[in-house]
């Protein structure tokens, strides 16, 4: 089993990001069932998504999904604007941890929040 997936924005051209199998599988519940299903391709490392997200979305998304082996803090490089995206995507692709982090960053910057995400 190959330990990366291609991941492919909507952008026009798009954009690829290679991400650790692992990572998407034990960070992201949709990502985990869609790895989980038999893809009918010889090999696994033909495993690739198209996302409906841009790179300008998906990249910080990918960024906090990945805090634990991504080289740099997130949370601190993260613009403010890009919290809400990233709450959005850790509720479409039901991430606890992501959430979590957003809910975090609610506390320590000034980002209105209801219902623990911002708005």
């Amino acid at each position: 089993m190959d330990d990366t997936i291609t991941i492919r924005t909507s952008d026009d051209p798009p954009v690829e990001f290679k991400v650790a199998r692992f990572v998407l599988a034990a960070n992201s519940k949709v990502f985990g069932d869609m790895l989980s299903i038999p893809s009918g391709s010889s090999t696994a490392q033909d495993a690739k998504f198209d996302l409906a997200e841009t790179q300008r979305e998906l990249e910080p998304f990918l960024r906090v999904l990945n805090i634990s082996h991504d080289q740099g803090n997130p949370l601190e490089e993260l613009k403010d604007g890009d919290w809400p995206v990233v709450a959005r995507l850790a509720d479409k692709y039901d991430s606890v941890t992501v959430r979590a982090l957003v809910l975090c960053m609610c506390w320590c910057v000034d980002i209105p929040c209801r219902s623990g995400v911002p708005a």
